[in-house]
């Protein structure tokens, strides 16, 4: 643009210049023409006071009488006068044929002054003044004649110079006005181009601008040139685009930032200091069940309180102070019956001041749940263990008291019938103790459990009958059984007893009649449900038992399944029943949970998870026909046993049937025992849990002397605490307490007849 800016002004002045410069030749020739003009008025003058002075010679020259007159002064005087015109004319410039003419005039100026002084000094004589008279006028009317000739040559010279004079001022005059015009049409046209050339890119720029303030990033303008303004087009364009890219950057950063406010599950507000709030993300309109429009502008209180008056934890006031986070909780919230933790982190600007704050707020209500499962769960866990300590040292004594008492009972068969009846009160308070233990044993999970495939609704068809049995007539019983049912790894008695359990227990909670529902239906356990019951995900068979009674009050839900605990009236339950069924849930890896409302039911959901090909290993159970074996013989056998009553037990009852019995009081004492006489050792019978060594060492070392050992376990643990002793892992013979002598007789002949 500079460029054209100057190139134009070049123009101007280079059009400007040539007008300029022949404007003043033209002047100059048109001064120079005036010169000449002037110089021939001044002849034209000279010549004028020639032919005075011719013809006042003349004049003078006929009215002279007398030689001496008085007209021979003027004479003399007009002749002078001739001569100096004559003079002068000849000092001019003039072209060659003026020049002659002058010369040729001067040279008659110069006989007619020769004349007139004949003419003068022969005045006494009169023929001769005549003649010298006549000869003076004829030479006088020559240079009048031939003055006359030159004005009028001369006229028209001054005619013609002064015509040429002024046409070339007039060409000047119009050399300078086309010029002054073309000037003036190209600075015009420079004017309007320059204005174009300005302006369009302007008006460009400026339209561009608007439709960029207008929204529409990006907008480019056609403009395009090698000035500068082409340049700033281009540099514009260019930072047009930026600009675009820029915002959509920045919008799609905007994006992924709201994007990631809304998928972080804890509830986010940012306030402004007048606790307004500017900002929320979805989880607090989620929380809140309100739309995002309609959380942004309110007050934090407005919001979160429900109230049109602050309150002092919202936000936390102290942060305000401090200027520091706070953290509050856990916190409940009645109105959406919750527990939450609370942090409230005040916003500074550059100069320490706060000018907002974020509040988030944290859902903390199921890891409350689960911490009081958790703290449920360690509570069971310990009641278990306690149970199930208590439920194993009690079977060993049991072992010996209904080992005892089915001798004695053999050999008092020709006693009294008071005494074989007070006997027999002991075997049934036994046989009650017994069952009591497994109740323990159920519910710490220690119970020997003998699990295969089953289904759930073939078991709820099996015992319908027993069901029934045990509700009143105003009870109705309903069952509800699934259609898409799979097989679960189970024991088929345990389920019964769950189920009998169940029953039992709702038809206690019924006592003015009711609805009792046994369903069966598949499902699937999601990753949420499983991390929330500590289970792994995938498909479970549920069972359900739900009634219509009177409730559990929530105060007591947390303890319902602890061992004793129970809220019916004295002497009307143990406290058992619900401990036997957690028990027996957590041994099969299932899920228990219970959902109670006072004044509308109970409802019991038990999930087992379902049968899984190749992870499933079914317990072999025994069938043995008594009839046929002989229990007696004559083999020597290794008894390690911890307990001594049922280690004497155990001496007592093998040798009544022939056998010789070899004791050893621990694990240790075992292997000694089996090294001093492993030579004459047939059998040997193994606690799994013994001091020292356990029965799992013993059965290792002795197996490294002779492989072809034959062992028997036996314990009152759980099917787990078996398999970590590796009994169940190898598949060896195993026997459970408390133990019938019988079925032990049987487990140890067949084993020698291997």
């Amino acid at each position: 643009m500079k460029r054209k800016v100057y190139i134009a002004l070049f123009a101007l002045f280079a059009l400007f210049t040539a007008g300029s410069l022949l404007a003043m030749l033209y002047i100059s020739n048109t001064t120079e023409s005036l010169s000449r003009i002037i110089q021939l008025y001044q002849i034209e003058h000279l010549r004028q006071d020639l032919v005075i002075s011719i013809q006042s010679v003349q004049t003078d020259l006929y009215t002279v009488a007398t030689p001496q007159g008085k007209e021979l002064d003027s004479i003399v005087s007009s002749v002078i006068k001739l001569k100096d015109a004559v003079n002068g004319c000849t000092s001019c410039h003039h072209t060659s044929e003026v020049s002659r003419l002058l010369a040729e005039l001067q040279k008659q100026t110069e006989q007619y002054e020769n004349a007139l002084s004949y003419y003068i000094t022969a005045s006494a004589d009169v023929q001769r003044i005549e003649k010298l008279k006549f000869e003076a006028a004829v030479i006088g009317n020559k240079l009048l004649t031939q003055s006359e000739d030159m004005s009028i040559t001369a006229g028209k010279r001054l005619n013609a110079a002064t015509n040429e004079a002024l046409s070339k001022i007039n060409n000047a005059r119009i050399i300078l006005v086309a010029t002054l015009f073309a000037a003036f049409i190209l600075a015009v046209s420079v004017a309007i181009r320059l204005v174009r050339s300005v302006t369009k890119p302007i008006d460009e720029l400026l339209t561009a601008t608007r439709v960029i303030a207008s929204g529409d990033l990006g907008h480019t303008i056609s403009y395009q040139d090698s000035t500068e303004f082409g340049e700033l087009s281009r540099h514009f364009n260019i930072m047009s685009s930026s600009l675009r890219e820029s915002y959509l950057q920045l919008e799609n950063t905007l994006k992924e930032w709201q994007n990631t406010f809304d998928s972080i599950e804890d509830s986010i507000v940012i306030l402004s200091s007048d606790q307004t709030i500017i900002r929320a993300n979805l989880s607090t309109s989620k929380l809140l069940e309100i739309p995002i429009d309609g959380i942004i502008g309110k007050k934090c209180y407005e919001v979160f309180h429900k109230t049109d008056k602050n309150i002092d934890g919202c936000p936390h006031l102290k942060s305000l102070f401090t200027k520091q986070s706070e953290h509050l909780g856990p916190v409940e919230h009645v109105d959406l019956q919750k527990f939450f933790e609370e942090t409230t982190t005040p916003i500074l600007d550059s100069g320490n001041n706060i000018i907002g704050t974020i509040h988030i707020v944290k859902d903390i209500t199921e890891k409350k749940e689960l911490e009081e499962k958790l703290v449920q769960s360690q509570k069971m866990e310990s009641l278990g263990l306690l149970a199930g300590g208590v439920a194993h040292d009690f079977n060993n004594l049991l072992t010996a008291i209904t080992g005892y008492s089915s001798m004695l009972q053999q050999s008092l068969e020709d006693s009294p019938a008071n005494i074989k009846r007070y006997l027999q009160q002991v075997i049934d308070a036994a046989d009650r103790a017994q069952n009591f233990t497994a109740g323990l044993l159920a519910f710490s999970r220690k119970q020997i459990i003998k699990p295969r495939q089953i289904t759930l609704n073939s078991i709820i068809t099996d015992i319908s009958d027993i069901m029934r049995s045990l509700v009143s007539e105003d009870i109705e019983l309903k069952m509800v059984l699934g259609r898409d049912e799979l097989p679960v790894f189970g024991d088929h008695h345990q389920i019964e007893q769950i189920l009998i359990n169940l029953v039992t227990n709702a038809r206690d909670a019924m006592n003015e009649g009711g609805t009792l529902t046994v369903s069966t239906s598949l499902v699937l356990v999601d990753a949420d449900f499983a991390e929330r019951y500590a289970t792994r995900p995938g498909q479970y068979m549920l069972l359900t038992v739900s009634d219509t009674g009177k409730g559990i009050d929530r105060k007591h839900l947390g303890r319902v399944f602890e061992p004793f605990f129970t809220t019916k009236g004295k002497g009307k339950g143990t406290g058992l029943g619900l401990a036997m069924v957690y028990g027996i849930v957590k041994q099969h890896n299932g899920v228990l949970d219970i959902e109670s409302d006072m004044g509308v039911g109970t409802t019991f959901k038990i999930y087992f998870p379902v049968m899984e090909g190749a992870d499933i290993r079914q317990a072999k159970e025994e069938e043995v026909n008594n009839d046929d074996i002989d229990l007696s013989g004559s083999e020597t056998i290794l008894v390690a046993e911890d307990e001594g009553a049922v280690r004497a037990f155990l001496k007592d009852s093998i040798e009544r049937f022939g056998y010789k019995v070899i004791l050893a009081n621990d694990g240790e004492d075992a292997i000694k025992k089996y090294l001093q006489y492993k030579d004459s050792i047939d059998l040997i019978l193994l606690d799994v849990v013994m001091p020292r060594k356990n029965g799992k060492e013993v059965y290792n070392t002795i197996k490294k002397e002779d492989s072809g050992a034959k062992i028997i376990f036996m314990s009152g643990y759980t099917q787990n605490i078996l398999t970590s002793k590796g009994v169940y892992a190898e598949e060896l013979e195993f026997i459970p307490k408390p133990l019938e002598i019988k079925r032990l007789m049987i487990k140890i002949r067949l084993m020698l007849n291997k």
